[in-house]
């Protein structure tokens, strides 16, 4: 039964894409992958609008694809069918094998629960938690925010037949990537042999295939532009639209696909005539807008969750995002010259091509090729323009694009007996039993053969348990807490086997936030506190202006702020406006009286930063405290008023700063939990990531004002009394 569903939620999702892209192109002739690819992008931005509803729901999904499904049954009967704009693609019997066989391979782990980090993270957690609300979620994390154009497939597919069917979406894309291949070369002058030698190397590249038969979206991409490729190599002002449109859902799909987009414009500028270059803008701009107007509204930034440092918003923090790209960019302990090894064989750049990749700079001579210079040099073009995305993540798979381009122009130049050679020490090289022979420790790519679990006879649940520890972490969660219950994450969640709502660590600044105020309540005997005290003459201010004067390489935190008139407190009023830059959105941290919590730059200090109090009425003042964790005797600190007539005065800049003794504020995180609707929390022990926090909680529930309500091996759960 499981199994059923799963290929009935697949079939399904893929035959109503293609009865849309019958109905979209029925006056444009297409091979049939061009018109699953426009009727793809068609299904998603629909998806999209039925979340933006709160109409998600297989029942929706099903009247959906049936009405499309029956109107282009109809529509084929009434024209008598479409006419295919494209030649039989004939593959050698030697080829057929080594495709059958990686195919069978690929098939039966697309059909095998989801195990990969991002797969059970967001690929799949995000058409999880659509279907369980009906509706996209009034939570905004760093996944709620990038383009989801294939989670929107993921999300009918996951309807009917849970993860596996989601998969078997993008290995369908995956498999109809390969008459692609040859269809783009045939258009670029490239003879069968060379676009098979193309096919081959990509089709057997180990991160090829585990994108392929997972749920990550990478070889969705590939197959997206390679479908605007070929329609765009057609030169007929009748598939610009389409151009612009495939073009701008490989966006949708990854943000890295905005290079797509940009190598559609220009190829289409070159013609230098703007009418052309405007269809496919617009094309673009259709399947584009949907996340970019979405992201906007929600956060005020049209390209969240990135950028925000240009675009500041109360979402996500400056530095997290600084910290996630350094990560992301960083060759590790990988040399720059040995970078062509490791994405050949290595695996320390998280994924691999096989041996073909090092003859890849052989393509070049396409380039001088009298027969295949326009294609070779369009090819090169093409393939160093999308190359461009791995600059900022050095996975190998945001490779993909720009390989199996490359892998065409390779093609052109090999004679035939190395066209063949290169074929089969490929496909030799890359076989799953071949690695596990000589690479011994666990990299990026296939290792199993899980046919009990595809076909049924293990249960998603003994599959998952002995496969990855997130899933036993995942079942615990689910078992112990309430259906609406919120729960804290310091660690990464298999959210595509959790009907809960979990916040993760880094993923949003609500998240990081907290998890800031737990490492701070975890080092407190060790963390050294001042307290800024200024004191001048009784000045009546209607705003106080904590600034700073001159930058500084390390942040400015404020734990609390206390203000005096005489020797009386002056207490913190709801009618107070607080203001700043930057971050301005958590200044009533510094306010809440909670010495766990803190306003922060999160990012290095800039001249001119500053923490606005706007008091309403004037108050007469005479001194202030901030108690802070900046090294305050090494960071000058300027405090102004802003008189009744509205002028501004210095009123200090020499704080004394004096250190305060260590104050256990275990509790004070606690109560901060709680008051941001926190009644769980999950954390790590041992090694790595949040585990110090874990370690320091673990064993001293109570002094935190919390007990144990599960664990899973290394894992805790505990609840916030």
């Amino acid at each position: 039964m499981p199994l059923l569903s799963s290929l009935f939620g697949a079939a399904f999702t893929l035959a109503t894409a293609y009865a849309l892209g019958t109905l979209f192109m029925r006056r444009r002739p297409a091979p049939p992958e061009t018109v699953l690819a426009i009727g793809a992008a068609a299904e998603s931005i629909f998806v999209f609008l039925l979340l933006l509803l709160h109409l998600a729901h297989w029942g929706v999904f099903l009247a959906l694809g049936a009405a499309a499904i029956l109107a282009a049954w109809r529509g084929a009967i009434t024209n008598g069918g479409a006419p295919a704009a494209s030649d039989p693609i004939r593959i050698p019997r030697a080829a057929w094998v080594i495709f059958a066989a990686y195919g069978v391979w690929y098939l039966v782990n697309a059909l095998a629960p989801e195990t990969i980090a991002d797969g059970i993270a967001y690929h799949l957690g995000l058409p999880n938690e659509y279907l369980r609300l009906g509706g996209f979620p009034d939570h905004i994390t760093f996944y709620d925010v990038v383009p989801q154009g294939m989670e929107m497939l993921y999300t009918v597919a996951f309807a009917f037949g849970r993860h596996a069917a989601a998969k078997l979406v993008e290995f369908a894309f995956f498999l109809a990537t390969l008459p692609l291949i040859f269809r783009v070369g045939r258009r670029l002058g490239a003879t069968d042999l060379a676009c098979l030698v193309a096919a081959v190397f990509y089709f057997c590249a180990p991160v090829a295939g585990i994108t392929g038969s997972s749920s990550y979206n990478d070889a969705a991409g590939v197959f997206f532009m390679f479908a605007a490729f070929y329609l765009l190599l057609l030169a007929d002002p009748r598939y610009l639209l389409p151009v612009g449109a495939l073009a701008g859902f490989c966006y949708a799909i990854k943000l890295p696909g905005v290079f797509v987009v940009a190598g559609a414009v220009l190829f289409v500028a070159t013609q230098r005539r703007w009418k052309p270059v405007l269809v496919v803008a617009a094309g673009a701009a259709l399947m584009m807008a949907p996340w970019i107007v979405r992201a906007a509204v929600l956060t005020g930034n049209p390209v969240a969750p990135l950028m925000n440092s240009v675009f500041p918003n109360p979402n996500f923090h400056i530095a997290t995002e600084r910290e996630l790209a350094a990560g992301m960019r960083s060759l590790g302990d990988v040399h720059p010259a040995q970078v062509p090894w490791e994405l050949a064989f290595g695996d320390r750049l998280t994924g691999t091509f096989g041996p073909v990749l090092l003859a890849l700079p052989i393509g070049l001579l396409a380039l001088r090729r009298s027969g295949g210079r326009f294609g070779g040099r369009l090819l090169w073009a093409a393939a160093l323009l999308l190359a461009l995305p791995w600059l900022t993540n050095t996975g190998a798979r945001f490779l993909m694009p720009a390989v199996a381009l490359g892998a065409i122009a390779l093609g052109m130049v090999l004679p035939r007996p190395a066209a063949w050679a290169a074929i089969a020490l490929q496909a030799i090289l890359c076989w799953p039993h071949v690695l596990n022979a000589w690479e011994t420790r666990y990299s990026f790519r296939l290792h199993e053969f899980p046919l009990a679990a595809a076909v049924g006879a293990e249960s998603e649940a003994d599959y998952c348990k002995r496969r990855f520890n997130e899933y036993n972490v995942a079942r615990m969660v689910q078992r112990v807490t309430p259906a609406d219950a919120r729960t804290l994450a310091l660690l990464t969640v298999a959210n595509a086997y959790l009907d809960r709502e979990v916040a993760v660590s880094w993923q949003s600044a609500e998240a990081d936030q907290l998890t800031d105020t737990l490492r701070l309540a975890s080092l407190y005997s060790t963390s050294p506190t001042f307290d800024w005290k200024a004191a001048w003459p009784e000045r009546a201010v209607r705003t106080l202006r904590f600034r700073m004067p001159a930058a500084y390489p390390g942040e400015w935190d404020i734990s609390e702020v206390q203000l005096f008139s005489g020797e009386d407190r002056v207490f913190n009023s709801p009618q107070w406006t607080l203001k700043g830059w930057p971050n301005r959105w958590e200044g009533p941290l510094a306010f809440d009286g909670n010495l766990a919590t803190r306003w922060r730059t999160w990012e290095t200090v800039r001249e001119g930063m500053y923490l606005d109090v706007e008091l309403g009425n004037p108050q007469r003042l005479t001194a202030a405290v901030l108690v802070t964790h900046t090294p305050a005797f090494r960071v000058p600190l300027e405090i102004y008023g802003l008189d009744v007539k509205g002028q501004w005065h210095l009123l200090s800049n020499t704080p004394q700063a004096i250190p305060r003794s260590p104050r256990d504020i275990r509790l004070d995180a606690a109560r901060a939990l709680k008051r941001a609707g926190f009644r769980y929390l999950l954390v790590p022990t041992g090694q790595g990531g949040n585990a110090p926090i874990g370690n320091v909680l673990v064993g001293h529930e109570a002094e935190w004002g919390m007990e144990r309500a599960g664990e899973a091996g290394r894992f805790y759960l505990l609840r916030v009394k």
